[in-house]
């Protein structure tokens, strides 16, 4: 708490310079649906704040970790790579810098159940793939 109002200050700035550089920002919640629709057009790849313990290695296929634990345990925030999905699974592949893997698939509802735990803020940035002709092109 000591720190607070301090990094309060410093994340209103960098929201300030972002935006002031082009970078378009936005408050507000996103569905799993325009994530896919995002992810499917080729364009994006989305890097997104989830709760770590959500997607432990430890659930069984289809089910998250909390409903086997009362959705009680500890959250860690960890950011992960979505990089492509696939409709007809319902399935998202992701990359995950903390693992051994080139990347994985989960299913939309772990990714929403991780997404939007608490701590998270829904955080995701969209990246965009197309190149640009400015050299001071920021597209985000």
């Amino acid at each position: 708490m000591d720190q607070f109002s301090n990094d309060l200050v410093r994340v209103d700035m960098l929201f300030q310079n972002a935006s002031s550089g082009g970078i378009d920002i936005q408050c507000r919640s996103i569905s799993e649906r325009e994530i896919s629709l995002f992810i499917l057009s080729g364009k994006y790849v989305a890097i997104a704040l989830v709760d770590q313990y959500k997607l432990s290695d430890s659930w069984l296929k289809d089910a998250c970790l909390s409903e086997f634990v009362g959705g009680d345990t500890a959250y860690t925030g960890h950011y992960i790579v979505i990089c492509g999905y696939n409709s007809d699974t319902d399935e998202f592949e992701i990359r995950d810098p903390a693992s051994s893997r080139k990347s994985r698939l989960i299913t939309s509802k772990c990714l929403e159940e991780a997404r939007r735990s608490f701590g998270t803020d829904e955080d995701l940035l969209l990246i965009s793939l197309e190149k640009c002709d400015d050299q001071d092109c920021l597209a985000v």
